[in-house]
């Protein structure tokens, strides 16, 4: 008598199909805020398509902007849609010669491929915690369950980044980066001058010594080039490290929070000086048991919890204590413009910050939408020797967001900042305003006209002088189609305009490669 064949429990069954029903997924992405053209996705993937230049690309511009962001991955989606959620896809403009040409892919993480070999979403996201009350805390029991069971790859939390928040060069490799991960290093190639990424590649834990999730905005030394990572996982513990010549020279854990606790909502930008790093404790507050309680969402804005600055040295080492800093004013910080340190007449050591904030933040994270209040440029200086805040004052009152500067000029007194406008068309940026930080003074402005933005980026010119003269590059967006724009940053003043072959979704950090960076990449 032959045996029973095998039952095989399915991946999805009533039990999903009646969390996705509480959740309200079909009728909350209907009316969701997101639900516009430049939040969805494009399929077609382009490899060095030729495109159309208007006005003339500076001679001494060579090299590849990238520029990742989340592309949903199914023409049927069954999570909640956010900027925050989607696979990550990675779009590329290569110049060579006054000419151009744009290629895309998506960025095949372990989380990709699994997800793309069952056909649907499968491991959790952003919408997970930002909304969905206990329906949400549902679907997150379901896929530890699943993955006990062994229905679906048995990943870890670091293993699950689809790498769409930001993308950088370090040491001849290209990283994607998004923080609640590891950070996913591409697997380049190079044919006759041209750079090819298929999204391939391989997550990062430089032999197993990063066991934490690994920043999107890694903090670049200009003078070595080494990788400073500062970043928080759902305990609430901070995790520093530095990583030089691609090898991990430091990783260490600085901060273990309360256990039970609200935490910090995140930590997403901070600042290198010569000596230290300094990073903010938002306003913004996460405890996973508010899901129950808090606006069916793990976020809260706490008026009651003032803005404050903490500061380690750089070679931190075991014993080593945050010194903390409290400011005046509550509030919320996603980017930073630059910091340094400087001594006053009166002797005092004092570290000098700019960055935009938020004065409140709702509790669904509806960034890069109409939703999302004005973040007010603001500066803080920190007295070292007394260990008060000396200075705590709002700059702009405009809602200006995702500062660029030259990065030569990270940790050094600079002068100029380049900052999106992000108040006035509510999605992403309708255009850039460059800002002298030591004049306190609004320089120039760049009108996108009928497009978005989504962070201006600085390259030097290859005879740079100055601290301005170079170009801002950025990738515009709009329902129909995609162009890449190109300032003269001393003037703002257009030089060139590259038109793309088809549309890009919103999505905001890039990085630039030149040609010393194109001839280093480990192949």
């Amino acid at each position: 008598m032959q045996g029973s064949p095998t039952q095989v429990a399915p991946i999805f069954d009533e039990a999903d199909a009646q969390i996705e029903k509480e959740l309200d997924i079909e009728g909350y992405n209907r009316r969701s805020i997101y639900n516009v053209v430049g939040y969805k996705p494009v399929k077609t993937e382009l490899s060095h398509v030729p495109v159309r230049v208007t006005g003339k690309i500076p001679e001494d511009l060579t090299g590849v902007y990238l520029r990742n962001g989340t592309n949903t991955q199914f023409d049927n989606t069954h999570v909640r849609i956010h900027a925050f959620v989607g696979a990550g896809m990675l779009h590329q403009v290569q110049i060579r010669k006054g000419a151009a040409t744009y290629s895309n892919t998506y960025i095949r993480t372990p989380r990709f491929l699994a997800e793309q070999a069952i056909g649907r979403e499968v491991y959790s996201g952003f919408t997970d915690v930002n909304g969905g009350g206990v329906a949400s805390l549902k679907r997150l029991g379901r896929i530890e369950q699943k993955k006990q069971q062994g229905l679906i790859p048995n990943f870890g939390s670091f293993d699950q980044s689809p790498g769409s928040t930001a993308v950088q060069w370090h040491a001849g490799r290209i990283f994607c980066l998004q923080e609640t991960g590891y950070a996913f290093a591409l697997h380049a190639r190079m044919v006759r001058g041209r750079l090819f990424l298929d999204g391939a590649g391989h997550l990062e834990t430089w032999d197993g010594g990063w066991q934490a999730p690994f920043s999107a905005h890694p903090r670049i030394d200009p003078a070595t080039g080494d990788f400073y990572s500062l970043t928080t996982d759902r305990n609430g513990d901070l995790y520093y490290g530095r990583v030089s010549n691609d090898k991990l020279m430091q990783f260490d854990r600085i901060h273990e929070h309360p256990a039970g606790q609200p935490r910090m909502a995140w930590q997403h930008d901070y600042f290198l000086t010569e000596n230290y790093l300094v990073f903010p404790d938002i306003s913004m507050r996460y405890s996973q048991e508010a899901l129950k309680t808090q606006n069916d969402s793990c976020y809260w804005f706490d008026a009651d919890h003032k803005l404050r600055w903490g500061v380690i040295p750089r070679n931190f080492k075991a014993g080593d204590k945050i010194r903390w800093f409290q400011a005046s004013r509550a509030g919320v910080i996603w980017h930073v413009v630059n910091g340094w340190e400087e001594k006053g007449e009166d002797g005092h050591e004092r570290i000098v910050l700019y960055a935009p904030m938020y004065h409140d933040y709702p509790s669904d994270v509806a960034i890069h939408t109409p939703k999302e209040p004005p973040a007010q440029l603001n500066k803080w200086v920190l007295d070292l020797t007394s260990g008060e805040v000396e200075e705590d004052r709002t700059l702009l009152t405009h809602g200006y967001e995702r500062p660029s500067v030259n990065l030569a000029y990270v940790g050094k007194q600079s002068r100029f900042g380049y900052l999106i406008d992000e108040e006035r068309g509510g999605y992403m940026g309708k255009g850039v305003l460059k800002y002298d930080l030591i004049a306190e003074k609004e320089v120039g402005y760049f009108d996108y006209g009928e497009f978005f933005g989504g962070e201006a980026l600085f390259i030097p010119k290859a005879e740079a002088k100055e601290e301005d003269d170079g170009y801002l590059v950025e990738l515009l967006m709009s329902d129909a189609k995609a162009e890449f724009l190109i300032l003269d940053a001393k003037t703002m003043t257009e030089l060139a305009r590259l038109h793309l072959p088809q549309r890009v979704p919103f999505g905001v950090h890039g990085c630039w490669l030149n040609e010393d960076m194109l001839d280093q990449l480990i192949l």
